[in-house]
């Protein structure tokens, strides 16, 4: 079948995929003393810097270590209006001592701006019944909205812990049809659970299982599927300073290894029409353009779509050596200098009928 490998030939192409002839292709020569000097004032892996020079510039790049460095942390709710007011917890929130602010492109969902010493976002009482979500960081919300699951859809979450964006998929799907929610941690899959039973849902499934491993373990196909993979974390180094020096070339390769099987994996497990968003908080385009543009070129019924709406930078068309396919333009960047929010990744792709 043109484009849509059987179950068999999907787990031997996966099985070809290798972190060594990743390496070969995304290893970076010619480090500039620029960057190794600009990495020591910094903190950084020298790869890293050069990196972010041949993507921004020698300024930009300044202005994104800055802000990775004096960011502005302001934690983001999802209010559950399945089961509360989003006004009446606003509210009860106010009479806390807490400011929120709507986020203009959520109309349920809200940038903590003032919070009082106690209690905190997350140890209220509207918290502890269900009625809001609470995140690090504004920029976990968007992929859900993105991929929009429809009422009463068949939905599979490859990596789903901690949970916020499984909960707010169920948010989506208004609690109907059925989320496969999936996550390699048993300890981390516990913690999914536990959130889904305080929200109060009940239209899921929660699985153990190594997502790459679903291929073989499942014959549903999926009208949406999000693929939120494990990765360098780059984009998120404001909360996690070590991953300034965390991930090493090598490492970086095994990482990407790792996000072409998923996102391969997903491309055989969503329907004829189904839709996938691929995302990571990673800056690195390793990470995300060229992992979109090699899963592309293993399964040619995929395609990238415009997202419904896009308030921040476009995907790169190329880096270094390194060409993507021309429709990564269509895919969301977002630059922490840029939009004040943490660095992420994010791309919808469509399966032809």
């Amino acid at each position: 079948m043109n484009g849509e490998p059987a179950a068999d030939a999907s787990i031997q192409r996966l099985s070809s995929i290798t972190a060594g002839d990743v390496l070969k292709e995304i290893k970076v020569d010619d480090i500039s003393r620029e960057a190794h000097a600009v990495a020591e004032k910094y903190g950084y892996m020298p790869y890293m810097i050069e990196r972010y020079f041949r993507m921004l510039g020698y300024e930009e790049t300044l202005k994104l270590l800055e802000s990775f460095e004096h960011f502005d942390k302001k934690p983001a709710i999802l209010c559950n209006y399945l089961r509360s007011n989003c006004e009446a917890v606003v509210d009860k929130l106010n009479s806390l001592s807490f400011s929120l602010k709507r986020i203009e492109w959520c109309s349920y969902c809200y940038t903590v701006v003032v919070a009082p010493t106690s209690p905190s976002i997350g140890s209220t009482h509207e918290y502890l019944k269900g009625y809001y979500y609470v995140y690090r960081d504004k920029a976990s919300l968007i992929a859900p909205l993105i991929l929009n699951p429809g009422v009463g859809s068949l939905t599979l979450d490859m990596c789903a812990a901690p949970g916020g964006k499984a909960i707010h998929i169920l948010l989506l799907m208004h609690d109907s049809g059925l989320l496969v929610a999936n996550d390699i941690s048993t300890r981390r899959a516990t913690s999914l659970l536990s959130h889904f039973i305080r929200m109060g849902f009940k239209s899921y499934i929660v699985l153990n299982e190594d997502g790459i491993e679903l291929v073989k373990k499942l014959r549903l196909k999926f009208d949406y599927i999000l693929v939120d993979a494990p990765c360098s974390a780059e984009g998120s180094i404001m909360f996690d300073p070590s991953r300034k020096i965390k991930t090493s070339v090598k490492d970086l390769a095994k990482l990407v290894e790792r996000e072409i099987k998923l996102l391969y994996a997903a491309t055989t497990l969503v329907r004829n029409g189904g839709k996938i968003v691929y995302t990571t908080c990673s800056i690195a385009p390793e990470e995300n353009e060229y992992v979109v543009t090699k899963v592309l070129q293993l399964n040619d019924k995929m395609s990238i779509k415009p997202p419904p709406f896009n308030y921040w930078s476009h995907g790169l068309s190329e880096y270094s050596s390194l060409e993507f396919d021309e429709d990564v333009k269509n895919c969301i960047r977002i630059w922490p200098h840029r939009h004040n929010m943490e660095g992420y990744f994010i791309c919808l792709l469509s399966k032809t009928p």
